[in-house]
């Protein structure tokens, strides 16, 4: 999987970086946990303190562009990031509670 930074963008008041990346892979687009993962290593950061909103693929392509939110603190992002992103980032989505 190759990685390549497109854009990132300081946001002090939510103590966050906000940075969208370009993904190249072979095969199936690769699971929001192994983009998680490879991106926290990537900028530095707690894989628990990145949060991916989007992740788009063009058809045929295997290429996919894929939209990060990286806090400073897991408190934070908490507060910030709405529920569902939440349980999506951390493989709790369509789990029955």
């Amino acid at each position: 999987m190759e990685l390549e930074l497109v854009r990132k963008r300081e946001n002090p008041l939510l103590n966050r970086e906000e940075l969208v990346f370009r993904v190249k892979f072979k095969g199936g687009t690769p699971s929001r946990k192994e983009l998680r993962e490879l991106i926290a290593r990537h900028i530095g950061k707690a894989p628990s303190n990145v949060f991916i909103r989007k992740i788009a693929t063009e058809y045929g392509k295997e290429e996919a562009t894929v939209v990060v939110m990286a806090y400073n603190s897991r408190a934070m992002a908490l507060m910030i990031e709405p529920a569902h992103i939440v349980r999506r980032n951390e493989g709790t989505e369509g789990v029955a509670s």
